[in-house]
């Protein structure tokens, strides 16, 4: 009988190391999951340095109008085609070869004159799965200038949803609310 009550006990004792054993793994992969769903930066680059240059008025005899596009590195299998003219830039995206064209919504969400890009960075909203980086969001900073007379400096986030050939400029925030904030907008994005 004693036999018995110790082999019941050893049985309880291995079933309970064993539960505490699976609650500790399922709150593992439960932690992991959720740092996967987590939204993350991931950051490319507008620079000449990177980018294979397209096409540069400053490279031809008698151009008619200042013009460039230069291909940048994306993510997600998107590409950055930087471009600008007139004195104005922007970003269009490039998915499985074709142009998502994105000028007209970006300047329309500038405030002022003349909107550029304002540094070489572009910020790019996403989620980990696995090692792979899942982009659902672009911030990015432009600059413009007041139509008042000293020609104040406005500089504005431009938010764009990525949605492959359906990607749009959906928000645009004054940089002086925040990058955050802009972030807050971007992540709103990833469920939609």
């Amino acid at each position: 009988m004693e036999a018995k009550n110790q082999r019941f006990e050893l049985r309880g004792h291995i079933q309970h190391r064993f539960l505490r054993f699976a609650a500790i793994l399922l709150l593992g992969l439960s932690v992991a999951s959720a740092a996967d769903t987590m939204p993350v930066s991931e950051f490319t680059t507008t620079s000449i340095k990177k980018a294979k240059v397209l096409e540069d008025s400053s490279r031809e005899k008698n151009p008619e109008i200042d013009h460039f596009k230069y291909l940048c590195p994306g993510l997600g299998g998107y590409e950055v085609l930087f471009e600008g003219a007139d004195l104005r830039t922007w970003i269009n995206l490039m998915i499985n070869g074709r142009t998502i064209d994105l000028q007209s919504a970006t300047q329309a969400s500038c405030p002022g004159t003349f909107p550029a890009k304002a540094n070489d960075a572009i910020e790019w909203r996403g989620v980990r799965k696995g090692d792979a980086f899942v982009p659902y969001a672009i911030i990015y900073r432009m600059e413009s200038s007041a139509n008042d007379d000293k020609q104040t400096r406005i500089e504005t986030f431009v938010i764009i949803k990525l949605d492959g050939k359906n990607s749009k400029v959906v928000a645009s925030i004054p940089a002086k609310e925040g990058e955050k904030k802009a972030e807050a907008v971007a992540d709103k994005l990833r469920d939609q």
